[in-house]
């Protein structure tokens, strides 16, 4: 009998360290690098120790922080923002009667705890929020019990392909709720806000015919439907030859009478692309985005409501390679991935293709403005802030990008949310 006691106590530790969730460091840099895996889509991104990992608040009364529970950890950082001291009986309700403002990636939880505690304001973000139900299609396994939310931008081509060749997953219309695995990857804002730029500028192209609301007549020169709401962004350019001419000129070329270079090669623009990149985000007020592809990560992890839709693992795109590894170990079992390895052979379905437009043209304040833009996503998702966005530029008043944390009596809950919200400049 005691046997079996102390067997029982091993298992439930042993369960208890490997569910126990870490932590994210405040310390951040920004690196540059290339596809080194067939798991990585992104050409781009940017390193930081946000550790992703996380499991849902739903599944850890013994998650540890300095050896004190998730709850006493963050009532003693409100507690460290608002300079008091705090006693036995000190609730987070009494710590934030009033709000706070912290920097974003300062928060001393994970990525899916911020995020449980977010708030995406209905009224704000409405436009963001258009799709947003915890019935969606997606891509899913019946017999894992897994689902992957898409989130376009954030390694969903690969989230897709792994889904379907691993899990056995079929895209259907699901309601996303207990018992099942619901899982998601994010990406740092920034890094994601210029993939997104990219993708809703050829989606949006006079030159797509398909899926494309802003598509033009050629017979007449005319928009089919609504006119473009950024017009200035394709001006001159008519074909796909026309914006392939900008990002790749002819005289540029290994052979000026062969295309076939321009693919995967970097971009020779002369400037054209990023000036029209940084007109247009500091007239977007970056609350109604023209193409879906702009939607913010954390709406699309909501619910009409504006808080987090029931998810139970949240991943980072920094480290997606390993992730996917640790998935599949997780739910097929050592041998389950080696053979899914060997059927797979590690190939991804998807596209990967430098910037269109030069991004070292791209100005610090123009950055700024990105963050500020998608600072629900930073605010939400814990990520700290790159260096480029840290405070306000030349001429500029010196200031923060903040977030908000507070109390919600009605829901007797923590709303996070951004402390500033974007307004349109032009």
């Amino acid at each position: 009998m005691f046997t079996l006691l102390l067997l029982a106590v091993s298992i439930f530790v042993t369960f208890s360290l490997t569910t126990s969730v870490k932590f994210n460091s405040s310390a951040s840099h920004q690196q540059e690098r290339q596809i080194d895996s067939p798991l990585v889509l992104e050409k781009e991104t940017i390193r930081d120790n946000t550790n992703a990992n996380a499991n849902s608040l739903r599944q850890t009364a013994s998650t540890k922080y300095d050896n004190t529970s998730y709850e006493e950890a963050l009532v003693q950082w409100i507690a460290t923002q608002k300079q008091t001291t705090v006693g036995a009986s000190t609730s987070i309700q009494q710590l934030l009667s009033t709000p706070i403002y912290f920097l974003p990636g300062s928060l001393p939880i994970s990525q899916l705890s911020t995020l449980q505690h977010c708030y995406t304001n209905p009224t704000i973000y409405n436009q963001h929020l258009k799709s947003s139900s915890p019935r969606r299609r997606v891509p899913y396994s019946e017999r894992y019990q897994l689902a992957y939310i898409l989130l376009p931008k954030s390694g969903s081509s690969t989230g897709r392909f792994m889904m379907k060749t691993e899990f056995q997953a079929v895209e259907q219309t699901i309601t996303l709720q207990p018992p099942l695995n619901v899982i998601a990857f994010v990406r740092e804002p920034l890094s994601r806000f210029y993939s997104q730029y990219d993708e809703a500028y050829v989606r949006t192209a006079p030159w797509q015919k398909t899926q494309n609301e802003y598509s033009i007549d050629e017979s007449t020169g005319d928009y089919v439907g609504d006119p473009h709401p950024y017009p200035y962004l394709h001006e001159g350019l008519s074909t796909y030859h026309d914006y392939e001419d900008v990002f790749c000129p002819p005289e540029t070329r290994k052979n000026k009478n062969s295309r076939r270079e321009c693919l995967f090669r970097e971009s020779h623009e002369n400037g054209t692309l990023a000036s029209r990149l940084e007109r247009f985000v500091q007239e977007y007020d970056g609350l109604s985005p023209f193409d879906v592809h702009l939607i913010f990560q954390v709406p699309m992890l909501s619910n009409r409501d504006g808080y987090a839709m029931y998810i139970t693992e949240l991943y980072n795109t920094t480290n997606s390679k390993q992730d996917w590894n640790d998935i599949a170990k997780k739910y097929l079992g050592e041998s389950g991935l080696s053979n899914a390895k060997k059927e797979s052979g590690g190939v991804i379905e998807g596209r990967s293709y430098p910037r269109r437009f030069d991004k070292s043209l791209v100005g610090k304040q123009t950055e700024r403005r990105i963050c500020e833009l998608a600072l629900i996503d930073y605010c939400c998702l814990n990520f700290p802030l790159p260096a480029s966005c840290g405070r306000g530029g030349d001429g500029e008043e010196e200031k923060r990008l903040t977030c908000k944390m507070e109390y919600d009596e009605k829901a007797e809950r923590i709303r996070v949310q951004p402390g500033v919200f974007p307004e349109r400049v032009g």
